[in-house]
Parts: structure tokens; sequence; C-alpha cells
């Protein structure tokens, strides 16, 4: 039996995944989700897609985010990383590389 107690989920490489997914931990996506995501973070590897509505305290895009995006606390957009669509967060940060484009909000919305 595991030890990690936090709830994650990680979507692998070459999996495609739809609908509705919540955990209190970490969801990471190495494959491709379309759907609706609730979690404490997000990660969206370099050979990540994800489509549709995702909102985590703290999401890292190295692969690409597409519909609508709610960061509470961060937004991380790494070199290889692509956002677009409506776009939420509360700290943003761009690596040289990164692009988001869309409707793009600094407050997050209550």
């Amino acid at each position: 039996m595991s030890e990690n107690n936090r709830g994650d989920l990680l979507i692998g490489s070459g999996v495609v995944a739809k609908g509705t997914m919540t955990a209190p931990g970490l969801i990471e996506v190495d494959g491709t989700v379309d759907g609706i995501l609730r979690a404490k973070a997000v990660n969206v590897t370099v050979n990540g897609v994800l489509t549709g509505d995702t909102a985590a305290d703290n999401i890292r895009v190295a692969g690409q985010l597409m519909d609508k995006s709610t960061a509470r606390q961060s937004l991380l957009v790494e070199a290889t990383g692509q956002i677009s669509g409506d776009i939420a967060y509360g700290d943003l940060e761009i690596r040289k590389g990164g692009n988001i484009a869309g409707k793009i909000n600094s407050r997050v919305p209550e």
C-alpha cells in the first residue's frame, strides 16, 4: 500500500481521457484529457494536452492547455507551454518561449 495519501492522479503518456476529474492533490497530464479538472495542483507535461475547464490553486504548463483555466494562486508557463482560451490567475510567470493567448484576467473570479 502506498504511503502517498495526497490523492494524486496521473494521466500517463498515450492515455486519452474524457470527463470530470477531481483530486485532492496533484493531477498530472502526460496524455490527452478533454473535460473538467479540479485539483490542488495541475501539471501539464511537455507531452500533455488538456482541453476543457481546469481549476486549481497552482497550474504548471509545459504542454498545451486550452479553453478555460483558473489558477487561484499561480500559473507557470514553461518555455514549451502553450495556453489559449479564458485564463485567470493570481500570479503569472512565463518562461522565455512560453505563450498565452485569449482572454486574460489577472484577478481570479470569485
